[in-house]
């Protein structure tokens, strides 16, 4: 009984999902796979679609076989007729013979197949024929599809060990175009090497439809015949066709040539040769698409730790630190001359900002800035910047297999040129109040001018005094403060409490302005980092993620391709 028709499972995705995505998952490993596999995937997915486009009521069963082992005499003995009379005056068959069973919509097939021998069997009355006859299958077959005959084109086609290089091509070619494979072999060569680790067994996992046929069973005694036929089940099993038909047949007696007919009339009736080949085609495409290069053990996208340590990276090549540092201090320099001690406010002008020496804090109203004056980082700062790139690309791929560990690191590189300058001008473009100021700072210089004007009262009465007594001119009476241990003339009492206090309101200021000067630098790192943080996500993370992202739906695709259930790996 063929596997097809004794399988109940339903395939896990129709066909047409598994080619679709067989075709996303080969485009997704382009670059990733050696382009040996992915071409071959597509060879696949390019033949499948050329032999769905063709007749669905045809099944293609190709004869194979090593010199000697009976093709053509087989499948004159399946067809009941001589249709391989090539056969018949060469010891090998050098072009394909078919034997056709159902002349309406086969030229097409036949011509893409590049079989140009044919011979239509019906109205012939052939063996092969009759067996395809409606009548001959069972009640309730007869009840589904009454009057329909399968379409059947047999091939005998050239030795696969042949010396002629052409007739060896031909027979190579066509294991991959046929629907069913028969591999017919003798008990002299049915353990040969050649035949079963250069064909049969690159065709492992295609049991629904391949036969293995011992054919000349009449050349071994009959307490022989078991024991050959259960090694050569044995062999097809370590061939990965763990489920495929053994049979025994003898061109020359007749034996086991009807159920071996039965069995591929059945396949060709079921009409779904074509749809098992071509599933286990993609399966197999996907399979060795896994193995070229896995997709799994990659996680869907980077840790947010690991993101954390990348911005770190690239703040200290951004030099983050410094520009905050900058901020706080230019916070305390602005301060200084708002709050400070008047006398000593000229002083701050000798001296730049310290953000406006780094070309940061010279902004246009309503403009930000495109590079900063930064000097270029060393190349300490360049080497972490570099080596925290490729340290996170290396974290995000733990566990994949090295083809994808090496895109993750390409693709966490492919703009690395780009970071410098986007680095500068998220710096450059930074909100960091530059400009700001604090409400205390009018207060404390209300304060500094009227403790100046005190002590300038003071020091002007005494000069006046001073004045009128070289001038020999008597002074108006000198104000004394009484309730002090000493007595103190009032205008020194001034001069004395002016000069106090602005340097008291200016030390206090001081004080204050160091103070916020903290929360501005941090206020300041926050932004920057946060900046920088921008920067990281765009020309980093975004592109290591998109490759995750890549590998996810490869692995997906191989997955369903494979015929796996959702969410298990091939």
């Amino acid at each position: 009984m063929s596997p097809l028709l004794t399988r109940s499972a339903p395939a896990p995705a129709p066909l047409a999902e598994r080619l679709d995505a067989l075709t996303r998952a080969a485009d997704a490993l382009d670059g990733i796979a050696p382009g040996g596999e992915v071409e071959a995937a597509r060879e696949v997915l390019s033949r499948i679609d050329r032999r769905r486009a063709l007749s669905a009521e045809h099944t293609v069963i190709g004869l194979f076989g090593a010199t000697g082992s009976g093709k053509s005499s087989l499948i004159n003995a399946l067809v009941g007729t001589d249709i391989s009379r090539a056969a018949v005056r060469r010891p090998t068959t050098s072009a394909p013979v078919a034997a056709v069973l159902g002349a309406a919509d086969s030229d097409a097939l036949l011509d893409w197949l590049e079989v140009e021998d044919r011979h239509h069997l019906d109205g012939t009355g052939t063996a092969l024929e009759a067996a395809a006859e409606p009548g001959r299958r069972g009640r309730r077959a007869r009840r589904r599809d009454p009057g329909a005959a399968p379409g059947i084109v047999l091939l005998d086609l050239p030795d696969l060990d042949s010396i002629q290089a052409g007739n060896r091509a031909i027979a190579e070619r066509m294991t991959g175009l046929v629907d069913v494979l028969v591999w017919v072999t003798d008990p002299q060569k049915y353990a040969d090497a050649v035949l079963h680790q250069e064909f049969v067994r690159r065709f492992a996992g295609h049991d629904a439809v391949t036969v293995l046929v011992l054919n000349q069973l009449d050349r071994l005694r009959e307490q022989e015949r078991e024991g050959v036929l259960d090694s050569l089940t044995r062999i097809a099993s370590d061939d990965g066709l763990e489920e495929a038909l053994v049979v025994g047949t003898s061109a020359s007696t007749g034996e086991g040539i009807e159920d071996l007919r039965e069995h591929l009339v059945g396949l060709a009736r079921s009409r779904e040769a074509a749809a098992a080949r071509q599933r286990a085609d993609v399966r197999e495409a996907a399979e060795r698409l896994q193995q070229a290069a896995d997709p799994d053990g990659l996680p869907a996208d980077a840790a947010t730790e690991e993101v954390d340590l990348l911005v770190e990276d690239l703040a200290t090549a951004a030099r983050v630190d410094p520009v905050a540092r900058a901020v706080g201090a230019s916070y305390r320099f602005r301060a200084a001359g708002r709050v400070g001690w008047p006398v000593l406010r000229w002083a701050r002008r000798m001296r730049p900002d310290p953000l406006r020496r780094l070309g940061i804090a010279a902004e246009r109203d309503g403009e930000g800035l495109e590079r900063t004056s930064l000097p270029e980082p060393d190349a300490a700062a360049r080497a972490r910047a570099s080596g925290g790139v490729r340290q996170f690309a290396d974290a995000a791929s733990a566990g994949g297999s090295d083809p994808w560990r090496a895109a993750v690191r390409g693709a966490a590189r492919s703009r690395e040129d780009e970071l410098p300058d986007a680095l500068d001008q998220a710096v450059a473009g930074a909100d960091l109040r530059a400009r700001g100021s604090s409400w205390w700072w009018p207060v404390l210089d209300v304060l500094q001018w009227l403790a100046m004007l005190t002590w300038v009262v003071g020091l002007g009465w005494l000069t006046l005094n001073v004045v009128l007594a070289l001038l020999q001119i008597p002074p108006p009476p000198m104000p004394m403060i009484e309730d002090l241990w000493i007595p103190i003339p009032l205008p020194t009492a001034l001069l004395v409490l002016g000069i106090a206090a602005g340097i008291v309101i200016g030390a206090a200021g001081g004080g204050l302005a160091a103070l916020t000067a903290i929360g501005h630098r941090r206020r300041a790192r926050r932004v920057l980092r946060a900046r920088v943080q921008e920067v990281a996500l765009r020309l980093v993370v975004e592109e290591v993620d998109a490759e995750l992202a890549r590998a996810q739906g490869a692995a997906r695709d191989l997955a369903l391709a494979h015929g796996d259930p959702p969410g298990r790996p091939v």
